[in-house]
């Protein structure tokens, strides 16, 4: 009798373990310390990139304007600790020829001004040796000779690293630089502004912005982006004189392809069509419409047909004739000459109203993003060889089709190039563009990018506009 009442006791004791332990891992799993741990990492490759597709992604009607704002949290460096920082592997990775991508969390910590660098506290219990890497924080790290270097260090113990005077337990953080060919929007989009949104869009607006080569015109240009994309302040890192203390934080950006997303390595499978669509919300375009043309039923209505035009290099010198065979073929020309200092929403509505986007190879296209669905695209390809068509396709033609636009490109020949007066039909730069493309970039800048205008034969182009035509009606 007395064992029976032994084992009812015991049983339960162990039944009171059993639930206590349950208890305690279901207040650990909806802690804040759990949530960093498995739901805000971002994985460098591209294994580890499908297994974020389950952190807060949100569906494409999903409001894009969350409201979900909270006091900031007071942080106390004497009582907080990080034992969850144990990186098992490097936090560095150079291994893609695009980006340079630090990845970290546990107790980071940042100092800006003067010095540009990232601590990265880890337990000295740990076997774990101290590291340092010096990150090009540009997505496209080709183009590092623009933008200081971020320094990443890995101390073992917090005994050698500054002492945190603002701290973000909740709020992860991006170090990210402006210091490459920013103004040129190709590069704004390509560079910066798709690969931030695919690093912090899934985030909710809870991640905080560290800038170094700061520029004020590119978060004012930009200023819708990044107020969606996050809610706290942009920090300018070039002068920042506070200590901040993250538990996450990733220096440098992912970096996919030119003008486009890899859908394989992106959040939700996300492509540049939705992306597309992104920024149409953006700017307050209209979505899942037709093209201008077929929603006025007006008679006497005509496609219009934005014609980019250029004031310094790859020039149209007959743009008066240009206009003309345009107009003949029954387009409605809005002519316009882009600059940094336009104002985005503004352009992108001009964009919108139109059915056909044309201009030569540049900067420019990259407007292609504001135009709607099924529009056209017609590409001018300066004289060039195998790289301008290379560059053609790689930067505008692809990321259209990812757009889900139709494209047309048009070759210009010799005698449609100002560089056949100046250097003759037996200069290699005519004769053989592809002898000159392989003495380098500088060559080719020199004379197809930088040298070269264009006078187009109106008669040999004509049949570009009836196809764009034919495609706008069909």
């Amino acid at each position: 009798m007395k064992l029976s009442k032994d084992l009812g006791k015991e049983s339960w004791f162990y039944l009171l373990l059993l639930v206590g332990t349950f208890l305690l891992f279901a207040m650990f799993y909806s802690s804040p310390q759990s949530f960093w741990i498995h739901n805000l990492r971002w994985n460098i490759n591209e294994e580890t990139n499908r297994e974020r597709n389950d952190v807060m992604v949100p569906p494409m009607n999903a409001d894009i304007h969350p409201e979900k704002w909270s006091n900031d949290s007071t942080f106390d460096a004497s009582v907080e600790k990080f034992e969850d920082a144990v990186p098992t592997k490097p936090i560095c990775d150079f291994s893609d020829y695009r980006s340079d991508l630090c990845n970290m969390t546990g107790d980071v910590r940042t100092q800006g001004y003067n010095i540009t660098t990232v601590f990265f506290v880890i337990p000295p219990s740990t076997e774990n040796y101290e590291q340092e890497w010096s990150v090009n924080a540009y997505s496209q790290k080709m183009y590092n000779y623009f933008s200081k270097n971020v320094t990443v260090k890995q101390l073992r113990g917090p005994q050698n690293a500054p002492l945190c005077t603002i701290g973000q337990r909740n709020t992860p953080a991006i170090l990210l630089s402006l210091g490459g060919p920013t103004g040129n929007i190709w590069h704004d989009f390509t560079d910066v502004i798709i690969p931030l949104f695919l690093a912090s869009k899934p985030l909710n607006r809870e991640v905080q912005f560290l800038l170094i080569n700061h520029q004020q015109w590119f978060l004012d240009k930009f200023s819708l982006i990044f107020k969606d994309l996050s809610r706290y302040k942009v920090i300018n890192f070039d002068e920042d004189k506070e200590i901040r203390c993250y538990r996450h934080m990733l220096v440098g950006l992912l970096n996919h392809k030119d003008l486009s997303i890899d859908p394989k390595r992106a959040f939700d499978g996300f492509d540049m069509y939705r992306f597309k669509l992104y920024i149409r919300s953006i700017y307050s375009l209209p979505m899942d419409v037709e093209l201008p043309y077929k929603m006025d039923k007006h008679p006497e209505k005509k496609p219009r047909l934005m014609l980019v035009v250029r004031s310094k290099s790859r020039r149209f010198l007959n743009q008066e004739e240009i206009t003309d065979v345009i107009e003949k073929n029954g387009f409605e020309v809005v002519q316009v000459e882009p600059k940094r200092s336009d104002n985005l929403t503004e352009m992108s509505k001009l964009v919108d109203s139109c059915d056909v986007l044309m201009g030569v190879h540049g900067a420019a296209l990259t407007h292609i993003l504001f135009l709607r669905t099924n529009a056209v695209m017609v590409q001018v390809l300066p004289l060039g060889g195998q790289a301008m068509d290379f560059y053609a396709n790689s930067c505008y033609d692809e990321p259209a089709d990812d757009m889900r636009l139709r494209r047309i490109d048009y070759h210009i020949t010799p005698e449609e190039s100002s560089l056949l007066d100046k250097y003759g039909w037996d200069d290699p730069v005519i004769k053989d563009p592809d002898s000159v493309n392989t003495k380098g970039w500088s060559y080719r800048q020199k004379y197809y990018w930088n040298e070269q205008d264009l006078r187009l034969n109106v008669t040999r182009f004509e049949p570009v506009l009836v196809k764009a035509l034919e495609l706008i009606k069909g």
